[in-house]
């Protein structure tokens, strides 16, 4: 029997069976048992495992749950900040626009007095939401571009866009046209129909003139090129100026002549001092504006 195994029973009476199994199939129960019992071992390893990493994990999961609920806070607090960010930049907004649309009458009414034509400020009043403000419709022909939902980012936006622009075009004509004086001094003549002080007869005066002492800065009046300087008969040291297409100013009997021809000048610039050249009984400013070559009652363009 070299390749069996006889396995003898005993019973409490007494009596005894006995088993022969062959030796393969021992080792097969003996391999399945092992493994068994490794299986058992180690489940019951992982288990005493579990059971002491469980008040471990607990306190993790604690942890987690406090840090949750303190984002959870922190975006809450977030979200409410971001909230008042965008009511003062709503606040802010409408402050600046109100001061915008402000600065706009008054040029508006400026440029209006001197007689210069205000271009439309196309669709301010829709966009701004004013009583007349309504929803352009539409019936879809001959349009199309990308879909942008109307937000009030981009509503707001095309309102700035559209105030910005208007008041860029005052703002350009403004500084292109003539205002307010040249010079410190008082009037010692004024424009139209007057006596010639040398002749007695009577003339018509192109400018006004302006009275101090010799020496007195003049400035322009509105930016330009300096079209021509020098000696002019009966203006004695003159300096003209292109301020547009439309404006031109002429500065008279000056002591000095402080730029010279093909300059650009800025509103306040000095350009020269007072004096007493040419036709001139003393010391003052002889003052033209003229409007498309056409002379103009400069004092219109002074006193706003």
């Amino acid at each position: 029997m070299g390749g069996k195994v006889r396995v003898i029973i005993a019973t409490d009476d007494g009596s005894s069976r006995s088993l022969v199994w062959r030796k393969g199939r021992v080792k097969l129960l003996a391999i399945i048992g092992g493994f068994v019992a490794v299986v058992v071992v180690a489940a019951l390893f992982f288990s005493v495992m579990s059971l002491l990493e469980m008040p471990v994990r607990r306190h993790h999961l604690v942890q987690l749950e406090a840090t949750v609920k303190v984002l959870k806070e922190e975006n809450q607090q977030l979200l409410a900040e971001n909230v008042d960010l965008k009511r003062e930049k709503q606040n802010m907004y409408g402050s600046t626009l109100s001061r915008l649309n402000e600065r706009t009458a008054q040029l508006e009414s400026i440029l209006a007095r001197v007689g210069i034509d205000v271009p439309i400020n196309t669709g301010v009043n829709s966009l701004a939401g004013g009583d007349d403000a309504s929803v352009a419709v539409d019936d879809g022909a001959n349009s199309g571009g990308p879909f942008i939902a109307a937000t009030d980012n981009n509503y707001s936006d095309s309102i700035s866009d559209v105030n910005l622009g208007h008041t860029d075009k005052l703002l350009d004509i403004a500084k292109h046209t003539p205002l307010g004086l040249p010079s410190a001094g008082y009037f010692s003549s004024s424009f139209g129909r007057r006596v010639d002080p040398f002749n007695g007869r009577m003339a018509f005066h192109r400018g006004i003139d302006i009275a101090a002492n010799v020496g007195t800065r003049i400035h322009a009046t509105a930016d330009g090129i300096v079209v021509s300087c020098g000696t002019v008969d009966g203006y004695g040291k003159m300096v003209k100026v292109a301020n547009s297409q439309r404006f031109t100013t002429v500065f008279g009997h000056l002591q000095k002549i402080k730029v010279k021809k093909g300059a650009y000048v800025s509103r306040g610039d000095v350009i020269g001092t007072m004096g007493n050249s040419g036709r001139s009984t003393g010391p003052h400013l002889h003052y033209e504006i003229r409007d498309n070559g056409r002379a103009v009652n400069p004092y219109c363009f002074t006193f706003l």
